[in-house]
């Protein structure tokens, strides 16, 4: 009689021991890099099944991706009296990225990804501000190019693309590569502006150039934002699986 009951439970037993073997554990990585021509990234992804994960990363732009980036812009058609507004004055930039990937059998994975990017520029000169809106070089008219009256601006940039990618894994150990080629376009921007003469700021007259002045950026940016990328991730798994 024993020698039946247990004969009738072997089943049962391997198929509770065969469910932890299969069943897949979280992958935690964190990682950091440079995203060229854009900005120095650092992030962390979850991998929560053997085809899907979730990616999230902060950068900094700062010299010389600014300058690299306004050139990749321009090559897209960006009008350059914008391109060395901003070249000229640049202070400081961010960004955060979200995304999902798809992983094959294989080191390869591709996905889409969202994100948002922060730009501070300034002093902009009144002669900067209408080589922008005319399309021509005003920096000749002393007055214009003055430091006296100056601008700066912050632009609110959305974008979205998709990026292919390859893990490289250095042996047994937790470091490894990722290799990844990336293009997004740019959806939607905002632009303010502020002078150094607050009382300017509030006429009429100032508040419309301000609003043509963000029209023209605004779509500059959409019409010609496509950025390529080629991003390079040291990675850093937090489990050994």
């Amino acid at each position: 009689m024993k020698k039946l009951l247990l004969l009738l439970c072997l089943p049962g037993l391997s198929f509770a021991q065969e469910i932890p073997a299969d069943r897949f554990k979280l992958r935690h990585t964190v990682f950091a890099g440079v995203q060229l021509p854009l900005n120095y990234v650092a992030g962390y992804r979850l991998q929560f099944s053997r085809r899907l994960s979730a990616q999230l990363q902060g950068g900094l732009i700062a010299a010389p991706f600014d300058r690299y980036t306004l050139k990749t812009l321009e090559a897209f058609g960006l009008d350059p009296q914008l391109s060395q507004a901003i070249d000229r004055s640049f202070r400081q930039g961010s960004s955060v990225s979200a995304g999902l990937n798809v992983h094959a059998n294989s080191p390869w994975y591709a996905g889409v990804f969202g994100q948002y990017v922060h730009l501070a520029a300034g002093p902009i000169t009144p002669a900067d501000a209408l080589g922008v809106y005319f399309q021509r070089d005003f920096s000749g008219f002393g007055l214009l190019d003055s430091p006296t009256f100056v601008f700066t601006m912050q632009s609110n940039i959305w974008m979205g693309g998709l990026r292919v990618g390859r893990s490289i894994r250095f042996g047994p150990s937790r470091f490894g590569l990722n290799v990844e080629a990336s293009i997004g376009k740019i959806f939607g921007t905002r632009n303010t502006f502020s002078s150094n003469r607050p009382f300017v700021d509030g006429l009429g007259v100032t508040q419309r150039l301000y609003g043509n002045l963000n029209s023209e950026v605004d779509s500059q940016l959409r019409r010609h934002g496509y950025l390529p990328t080629l991003n390079l991730l040291l990675t850093y798994r937090l489990s050994h699986n």
